[in-house]
């Protein structure tokens, strides 16, 4: 594997690189901050300036401490921008994903040359050529295709079925007696075939189970893994009604709200859990009272409905419905989870959903 480093900027003051990160990381959270507006609010050209500026900034705070391979990167991630600005290349919400997605591979570039004044040039490489290809590409959907393609390339992928690597350590083990392995295996069952034939990709069950878990191990106060295991199989079984309306899109839309109370009676008729059950019916309540089937708020919701919900969101913004087109990078649906503190689920929980990403990232990254 090969390195690059940066020796005069190695060779500057401590406390100038560190007002270099300082700056780094404000500039970042400002383009942060103006995607996130144009996602909520629709974009605008004012907010291209603005987001222009800001990565102008950057690059040129890189250019002064001697950071001439991080510019080469950021200046051609600005050309984009530019090219937005100009109109000759139309924003979409992926050209979004890939601004914030590049800053952050930047700035682990910059971490690296920091910390050990050398950095990986594989990632230097895909970035620049990558980009190079996105801008100098004239077929808006051509250019799609490449940018989904460096996203795929950038992004911290988690619960890859094939990655053959996955730290045990993100594996939390859950024991069952006889009778409850019977029903979770029976569940796991009705899960993967309703995932067929609502469309969902097969590993959709296990990917909430297992994050579902991890969130879980988190917690200062966690709630029974057995009963949460059986409630993250369960959570969508309601919406089997939906198959049966065939056109009908007001009986979809009435199967639909009632889903959750319909896979809490279908659990409840097992034995042994009610817990579960709870867990199903509310997981589609909110913090702040706004939720279903009975607007509750706070801490009348049963933890392991929040659990969840987060990782049913979460896992919804990365995969999409196959479970394979890629559709928010990873950190990104961290950060929409987290703009949910206060309104669908508590702050005490989002803590812990971050703290089970932190390991997830970190387990990936290995």
């Amino acid at each position: 594997m090969s390195h690059f480093a940066c020796k005069e900027f190695s060779g500057l003051e401590k406390e100038l690189k560190d007002d270099l990160l300082e700056c780094y990381v404000e500039a970042q959270e400002e383009i942060e901050n103006i995607l996130i507006s144009i996602d909520k609010d629709g974009f605008s050209f004012e907010k291209l300036d603005q987001l222009f500026r800001s990565l102008h900034s950057m690059k040129g705070n890189c250019s002064v401490c001697f950071l001439d391979p991080l510019v080469d990167i950021l200046h051609r991630l600005e050309e984009i921008v530019d090219g937005m600005r100009g109109g000759y290349i139309q924003y979409h919400l992926h050209l979004g994903e890939l601004i914030k997605c590049v800053i952050e591979k930047t700035f682990i570039l910059l971490k690296e040359i920091y910390q050990f004044h050398v950095a990986e040039s594989e990632m230097r490489d895909i970035l620049k050529n990558s980009l190079d290809s996105i801008y100098k590409e004239e077929d808006e959907a051509k250019r799609l295709v490449l940018t989904v393609s460096l996203l795929k390339k950038c992004d911290q992928e988690l619960y890859e079925e094939e990655e053959e690597t996955e730290s045990q350590s993100l594996i939390i083990k859950v024991e069952y007696s006889d009778s409850q392995q019977a029903d979770i295996d029976l569940f796991s069952g009705f899960s993967q075939k309703l995932n067929r034939l609502l469309g969902f990709s097969n590993e959709r069950s296990e990917r909430i189970l297992k994050l579902c878990q991890l969130i879980n191990s988190e917690c200062d106060g966690p709630v029974d893994p057995v009963q949460l295991s059986a409630a993250a199989y369960m959570h969508n079984m309601g919406k089997a009604q939906i198959l049966n309306c065939s056109d009908n899109e007001e009986a979809k839309k009435h199967a639909q709200l009632n889903h959750p109370m319909v896979g809490a009676q279908l659990l409840a008729k097992h034995e042994g859990w009610e817990n579960a059950a709870l867990m199903v019916k509310h997981h589609k309540e909110r913090f702040d009272g706004t939720g279903l089937p009975d607007g509750l708020i706070g801490s009348l919701i049963p933890q392991g409905a929040f659990i969840i919900s987060m990782a049913v969101m979460f896992l919804d913004i990365v995969w999409g419905k196959s479970g394979k087109e890629y559709n928010k990078s990873a950190m990104r649906a961290i950060q929409m989870v987290n703009l949910e503190s206060g309104k669908a689920f508590p702050p005490h929980l989002i803590q812990s959903f971050n703290s089970a990403m932190r390991k997830a990232l970190v387990a990936k990254s290995r």
